[in-house]
């Protein structure tokens, strides 16, 4: 059963996160397999196992589909270990660069950004066309604030023939951090236009242009989203819905709301908001479960709901 969901999982009406971690475990289960062929974990730069290793090539393959459904910062502390799992298999069949890569993903991760920036630097060292390199260079350069140098690498990253919507979101980030949200908007909105996929960029314009007191934008940006796999993304159906609390379109909101609450169950924030929108509509008995449910998972709304007695 396990096996026949991983093949089909794309369509399955779950949502992305727990898709993830089913992926995740059979990456997992493959990895270990092929890393026994050779004694266990591989930090040796000598290839131990071929590319074409049926495990190495089922592992890569399934945490490759994981990384594009995580709805997670691929950065948080908890997505180290994947990056580590993946550098051993690199490492067994003698992949340099990938392990370097890797490596400078698990130490951004760490929140250690000197070690990102070595290690990335040596991807570029190699291969001066290898843009996955600068691109990271240029992600720990934002992090550790060092516009000037993450400026410079971006254009290196940019020569290198790094897609124009990379290129787009980067320097959307650059400007963002120079406190340049007008810059940071229009690069954004150019990155979409080659990537209209990229659901995490869609929140992060939609949280600019709202900031910015551009409501109606920012909820085209969102609304957008909902063909390229937003409507499986409970924390897009979440900021959707409360857009249009905010504009007062208090049906949609809830429809909204109810369809992130199934598929996230588990959020307090969620039911909070959706016991709102019942209100607003006279719902009265449905808010009332709504907002119990919302205690239950997230007991201290208890004081947001005692702010408004």
């Amino acid at each position: 059963n396990a096996s026949r969901l991983v093949n089909h999982i794309e369509y399955v009406r779950a949502g992305r996160y727990p898709r993830a971690l089913v992926l995740y475990e059979e990456a997992f289960k493959y990895a270990e397999k092929a890393l026994q062929k050779v004694g266990g974990k591989s930090d040796s730069k000598i290839a131990k196992l071929s590319a074409d290793d049926p495990d190495v090539k089922r592992a890569i393959e399934l945490f490759g589909k994981a990384f594009e459904l995580d709805p997670r910062d691929p950065y948080a502390p908890e997505m180290r270990k994947y990056y580590e799992v993946l550098a051993h298999l690199y490492a067994a069949i003698g992949t340099e660069n990938m392990v370097a890569k890797l490596g400078a993903r698990g130490f951004i991760c760490e929140r250690n950004f000197r070690d990102a920036e070595i290690y990335a630097e040596s991807v570029t060292s190699r291969d001066p066309q290898d843009y996955e390199g600068w691109l990271l260079l240029a992600d720990a350069q934002l992090r550790a604030n060092k516009l000037s140098e993450a400026e410079m690498t971006i254009r290196r990253m940019e020569s290198a023939g790094a897609p124009a919507a990379v290129v787009h979101e980067l320097r959307g980030q650059l400007f963002e951090a120079k406190k340049e949200m007008r810059k940071a908007i229009a690069e954004y909105r150019l990155s979409l236009e080659k990537q209209p996929s990229n659901l995490e960029l869609r929140k992060r314009l939609q949280w600019l242009l709202q900031g910015d007191g551009r409501l109606d934008e920012a909820l085209t940006v969102l609304e957008e989203g909902l063909r390229y796999g937003g409507d499986l993304d409970p924390n897009l159906l979440h900021r959707l819905g409360l857009l249009c609390l905010a504009k007062g379109d208090n049906t949609r909101a809830a429809k909204l709301l109810e369809q992130a609450a199934r598929l996230e169950p588990r959020s307090g924030d969620i039911w909070f908001n959706l016991a709102q929108a019942y209100q607003r509509l006279g719902r009265d008995a449905r808010a009332n479960d709504a907002l119990q449910e919302a205690l239950r998972l997230k007991p201290e709304l208890r004081q947001a709901v005692l702010g408004k007695e």
